[in-house]
């Protein structure tokens, strides 16, 4: 039956022949039953010596039991073969459920198949992505020099020409540079983050990225780097793009020594220890952090514990390097892979001309801690570019610490 239509007058007719058939199964038992009485009723060869009287019976209630147990017997007769033929159908059922059970599990079976096999294949992918986008940073460099200019009351001695050039103008000359990105003095702090956000990626991949803020004191190194609530810098502004399960840590290094800025006594000098290719600082304070506002808490905690004074150049001078170290922790869900990675946020002191800051006493010898320091950095970037076979990383403390985040495939800006 393919139509419900159809379907209909037939179980109807089934209906009407179950129950012509038990009529006449009911009639069969009636005749029989009978037949049997009537053989009971033959005359026996010697009569009996006494005979019973058989008590008088109604003719009208003798055949309303008869019809009665007529009726009964068909009732009976069609209960029994609905009942036979719902079990029929029943069983039927079952052994189409039993089918359509074991097709659902090889289903089941296949689709696992096909998810563990999807699963692969996305493993390779991801491996392969972060591999061709690495690769693509490094075609770009691993090094990568931007330059910011300032915005200026006076007249400027720096013209940008394009996205990768600037022109300082000093007494009628005209010197180019090259860079790998330059922002306009009206770039915004969007900006200039947006142009780091594809280093600060690579830190979730299980590579170390570092980013420097390097220039004159007073150029606006603090301000890119950390911001104000209402504008943030590159500090702030990363943390939601790599927050995991993360350690976070700030040491200041002042007149070449190291201090833990999140302690309560942050002038304990600390060392540095190598256990091969490792840098550690034995004892710096790490901060376990899970939102922003966790790191808002501690990164304001560390920059009230920074050396900070007045010079002629600038009113709050930064007379310590400051170094913010993440240690990221990150997992895909999807495939179960699990990288770590370390971003490090150097805001460096700025480095100054003591003829121009007049710098005396203390101030004399942290500007010269400060310049010496520097100096050691460009050095180590000089060996990088020429990959001379050493590697002056232990000229300074500042070098010393940076060694992870400048060497081996390391991402710096």
């Amino acid at each position: 039956c393919l139509e419900k239509s159809s379907c209909k007058p037939l179980q109807v007719e089934i209906k009407h022949l179950n129950q012509k058939l038990a009529e006449l199964e009911a009639d069969q038992q009636e005749a029989r039953e009978k037949i049997r009485s009537l053989l009971n009723r033959r005359t026996p060869a010697v009569p009996p010596d006494k005979t019973t009287p058989k008590p008088a019976v109604d003719p009208s209630q003798l055949r309303k039991v008869s019809r009665l147990t007529r009726e009964l017997n068909i009732s009976n007769k069609q209960l029994r073969s609905t009942a036979h033929q719902a079990l029929a159908d029943i069983k039927n059922q079952l052994g189409q459920f039993y089918d359509t059970v074991g097709k659902l599990a090889q289903v089941e079976q296949e689709a696992t198949k096909e998810t563990e096999e999807l699963r692969s294949l996305y493993r390779k992918e991801v491996v392969e992505r972060k591999s061709l986008y690495n690769k693509l940073l490094e075609l770009q460099g691993n090094i990568r020099v931007f330059c910011r200019c300032r915005k200026s009351l006076a007249s400027s001695c720096l013209e940008k020409t394009d996205d990768q050039e600037v022109v300082v103008i000093q007494k009628g000359n005209r010197k180019k540079f090259q860079f790998d990105k330059v922002y306009s003095p009206s770039s915004t702090q969007e900006d200039v983050f947006t142009g780091t956000l594809p280093v600060i990626t690579s830190c979730v991949d299980g590579y170390n990225v570092c980013i420097l803020a390097y220039g004159q004191t007073g150029s606006g190194k603090t301000y890119t780097m950390m911001g104000s609530k209402e504008n943030p810098g590159v500090n702030i502004r990363s943390w939601p793009f790599i927050l995991r399960w993360s350690y976070l840590s700030i040491l200041g290094i002042y007149n070449d020594t190291l201090n833990d800025l999140l302690t309560k006594s942050p002038s304990a000098s600390l060392d540095i220890r190598v256990q091969g290719k490792a840098v550690s600082v034995p004892g710096l304070t790490q901060v376990q952090v899970q939102t922003e506002t966790d790191i808002l808490s501690v990164m304001e905690m560390g920059e009230k514990n920074r050396k900070i004074a007045s010079t002629k150049m600038n009113i709050q001078s930064s007379r310590s390097h400051l170094m913010v170290a993440l240690e990221v922790e990150g997992s895909d869900e999807v495939s179960g892979l699990t990288s770590r990675g370390t971003l490090t946020l150097c805001d460096l002191a700025g480095s100054e001309r003591i003829s121009k800051t007049e710098a005396e006493g203390q101030r004399l010898v942290e500007a010269a801690a400060i310049n010496k320091s520097l100096t050691a950095l460009g050095q180590v970037f000089g060996a990088l570019k020429c990959n001379a076979l050493h590697i002056p990383f232990r000229n300074s403390k500042l070098t010393h610490l940076l060694q992870p985040c400048l060497s081996g495939d390391a991402k710096v800006n």
